[in-house]
């Protein structure tokens, strides 16, 4: 390979990853707001969810609304500061027997999150504390 290719290369790299850079920072919210924004559980208590489940949440007009792992779910939600309050959380009522644990595993997805106290943004992640130092732990959707 000819320098003047290699050179080429490089700069198109380059290019490709300040343009990747440019828009995760671009989607990452950066004014404290959850409005807009779009989530997908990875941690919670410092667990994993469960493999083949999603467990996602939407933060859109007042409203937090998702996939529980199996059920949709939606309810109030309100921002203060860094505080939050979930209200009452509505969910469909499918039973899912697979994989194992998903059902147990919704059900405390839900009950955590009406539980949530304070949040904090960083990195294009979202932390929603429902104790001190325990969190529910989600990732931004892209």
């Amino acid at each position: 390979m000819t320098v003047g290719k290699r050179t080429a290369i490089a700069v198109l790299v380059g290019v490709l990853l300040l343009s990747w850079a440019a828009c995760h920072r671009a989607s990452t919210p950066t004014n404290g707001t959850l409005e807009g924004t779009s989530w997908t559980l990875i941690a919670y208590r410092k667990t994993r969810p469960i493999a083949g489940t999603t467990i996602t949440a939407m933060f859109q007009d007042g409203q937090v609304s998702g996939s529980a792992g199996c059920n949709s779910y939606r309810g109030p939600y309100t921002v203060s500061g860094s505080g939050i309050s979930v209200g009452a959380l509505a969910s469909t009522k499918i039973a899912c027997l697979d994989p194992e644990g998903a059902m147990a595993q919704e059900t405390l997805f839900l009950e955590l999150l009406q539980k949530a106290q304070t949040f904090r943004l960083s990195d294009g992640q979202l932390q929603v504390f429902f104790s001190e130092h325990e969190a529910l732990t989600f990732e931004l959707n892209q």
